[in-house]
């Protein structure tokens, strides 16, 4: 008898099952494409003269880019450094980025210079990353800020391939503010040793700010969409015998297991619906319903449930869940259904 018992319980349990599932929540997370990166602008005179097609000073040009980008990097725990070349200049060693701090190293760059008699030693200053590289592990992302005008040293493309030979996992990056051919080509050829880097226009960047997020993007960090549901919560409802509101011993196991549910879960609470068969009046059956709903809600206040997290409601026999026709049908529509609300 004890055993048929349990398997209509059971049965019952499977039939009122409710569950709710949360709304489908699609979330963005931003994995990095780098360990580390070193903002590296270009200090010769020819970046303090005034951009002809812009009509700014180079310097002044490129700082606005740098603000700009550094108001798109995100945190993601990647180390930031800023060195200058023509002539080499630390202004920032590295360490993890973080957005203000990178800031106030962008504003330190100077705002005037001399011009003449400053030349672009470009290829020497892209050999000397070597000493900041030599400290750095993972990948490296080395974003050159310049106009291309190298005229003293070496082939600063010979220099930034010897580098990409010994650091394999160092990108090139270029903002170019080049104003003649040669420039932007040897700006170009930078950025694409390797096959990793991203070459833009520092006009581009500036007029467009869906450009410049999308650099940074290239540069940074890869955005994943990830679905996300949220987690299922089943809570059960029970049953009563013909003309009862009083929980039989057998559905108290039901009940516990939804307390347990709604004690880890304190930012849910719940609708507690009373329901009865149709035998008797329409009026009767309401007040049933109701003493039905008011049960389970003095057994989860008797559990550490706090009364203001749940509501009773009665629907008396106008809300049947199976055929009343049948006595097997008339059982299952006396419950109580347990419904959860944010």
């Amino acid at each position: 008898m004890e055993r048929r018992k349990k398997w209509v319980v059971l049965l019952a349990v499977f039939l009122m099952g409710g569950f709710l599932s949360g709304p489908v929540e699609a979330q963005t997370k931003l994995i990095p494409k780098i360990d580390n990166f070193i903002l590296f602008p270009d200090q010769s005179g020819s970046m303090y003269m005034t951009h002809a097609k812009l009509g700014k000073v180079k310097m002044a040009l490129a700082k606005e880019v740098m603000f700009k980008m550094n108001d798109e990097i995100p945190e993601l725990g990647y180390q930031g450094a800023l060195d200058l070349f023509a002539p080499w200049q630390k202004i920032a060693d590295p360490a993890v980025y973080k957005r203000n701090t990178f800031g106030e190293a962008i504003a330190k760059i100077k705002n005037e210079q001399a011009i003449f008699g400053r030349l672009t030693p470009m290829g020497p200053g892209i050999s000397s990353l070597d000493t900041v590289l030599s400290g750095l592990s993972g990948k490296t992302g080395i974003i050159i800020v310049s106009d291309g005008a190298a005229n003293q040293g070496p082939d600063p493309v010979a220099a930034a391939q010897a580098i990409h030979s010994k650091y394999p996992q160092v990108c090139f990056h270029v903002i170019s503010f080049a104003e003649e051919p040669k420039g932007a080509e040897i700006l170009k050829k930078i950025s694409g040793i390797g096959g990793c880097g991203v070459h833009a226009e520092g006009a581009t960047l500036l007029a467009d700010s869906a450009a410049l997020k999308q650099f940074v993007k290239d540069v940074f960090y890869t955005a994943a969409v990830e679905t996300k549901k949220e987690e299922v919560i089943i809570l059960r409802g029970i049953n009563f015998d013909f003309d009862k509101s009083d929980i039989k011993p057998e559905w108290k196991p039901v009940l516990d297991e939804g307390a347990e549910v709604l004690v880890k879960n304190p930012n849910i609470n719940i609708i507690i619906e009373g329901h009865t068969c149709s035998i008797g009046t329409e009026a009767y059956n309401q007040k049933l319903s109701e003493r039905r709903a008011q049960s389970v809600f003095e057994y989860f206040v008797s559990k550490g449930i706090s009364p203001s997290r749940m509501k009773t409601v009665g629907y008396g026999e106008s809300k049947p869940k199976a055929d009343n026709a049948t006595e097997e049908g008339r059982r299952i529509n006396r419950r109580v259904e347990i419904k959860v609300v944010k």
